[in-house]
């Protein structure tokens, strides 16, 4: 991989996915920094110190994007960190439509783990973004893509858990009621970022394999909402009336409880905005749109992966972490 039309263009990677993808290219899979180019709004001097080249490019000006993906064969186009649908489809749009006019042949997309019909409000952007790229690559010969339909983290657990913090569990009893609308008992297919890093990477390397694909990398087994609030308490050693205690509220006594949890207010626009968008979340799961268990990532890394419960434990040595997830996902 040392010429310049084998180069893999990264975006996003200074995020946490995008991050752990740069890493196992790197010191995982050998892939030399000079074969990888990172396309960064805020391009940092420690990538360009590693041997990497980094470039100025930013998804909403997309003038600036054909030079930033220029001498690329590969693009991994990480999804533009927003829940802001316009926003985020505009910004994926530019990516591809300039990685075609920089000679780009193969772009992988980092998409959702949610069904391709769902309604949940946070694979929206991510639907159109798949159907246009389908679109772009079908009418150009020679030009490829993968979609890699990213499985839920295990660290964004406390966001689909009802923001629950065991920060103030700790000391407060009512912090152990998890108030979720429905949806609590079904099972999600939760998986851990750095192993979705490594992932992905492995595709990259191997992009032939999985050309004009739509493919889906989960954990390896599906654990419910209660499932985990269970996993909590037992980490915790909350027992009896100490434990967690998941209830559903249904929609409107949801959105309330958590608008007034939040803010402390009976009512906060912006606030009750983004919950009812949110709540679109739990009738998928309900549906069991996240409760898929596909082998693809355990084949790609050839191990078992990381239950949640392993996972758990590690995050809740620091009970703070839950807090993280809450500010890193609710965006």
């Amino acid at each position: 991989m040392s010429t310049s039309n084998s180069k893999i263009c990264l975006t996003g990677a200074t995020g946490g996915l995008g991050s752990r993808v740069l890493h196992h290219l790197l010191h995982t899979l050998s892939v030399p920094p000079s074969s990888l180019v990172i396309s960064s709004q805020n391009p940092s001097p420690s990538s360009s110190a590693s041997g990497i080249e980094t470039r100025h490019g930013d998804f909403l000006n997309p003038s600036t994007l054909p030079s930033a993906f220029a001498g690329a064969a590969t693009l991994l186009l990480v999804s533009y960190p927003s829940i802001a649908h316009a926003l985020r489809v505009t910004a994926h749009k530019n990516a591809i439509d300039a990685a075609v006019r920089a000679g780009v042949t193969h772009i992988a997309y980092t998409s959702l783990a949610f069904a391709g019909d769902s309604q949940a409000a946070v694979m929206q952007a991510h639907i159109e973004t798949e159907e246009y790229l389908k679109r772009t690559c079908a009418g150009r010969e020679g030009m490829h893509y993968t979609i890699i339909r990213e499985g839920i983290y295990c660290e964004s657990w406390a966001l689909y858990l009802g923001f629950f913090d065991p920060g103030k569990a700790v000391g407060e009893g009512e912090w152990r009621v998890v108030r979720v609308p429905e949806g609590a008992d079904r099972g999600v297919a939760w998986v851990g970022r750095d192993e979705l890093g490594e992932g992905t990477a492995r595709i990259l390397v191997q992009k032939e394999k999985f050309a004009d694909q739509t493919v889906l990398l989960s954990g390896g087994a599906a654990v419910s909402l209660r499932g985990v609030g269970e996993m909590i308490s037992g980490i915790m050693g909350w027992q009896g009336e100490e434990a967690v205690h998941v209830e559903e509220l249904g929609r409107e006594r949801w959105v309330d409880a958590t608008v007034e949890m939040k803010t402390g207010k009976k009512e906060d626009v912006e606030t009750r905005d983004f919950m009812e968008k949110w709540y679109t979340t739990y009738p998928a799961v309900e549906k069991g749109e996240l409760d898929v268990v596909d082998p693809l990532l355990e084949r790609l890394l050839g191990r078992k992966l990381q239950s949640m419960e392993e996972s758990l434990r590690e995050q809740l040595k620091d009970v703070g972490g839950a807090k993280e997830s809450i500010g890193q996902y609710a965006k």
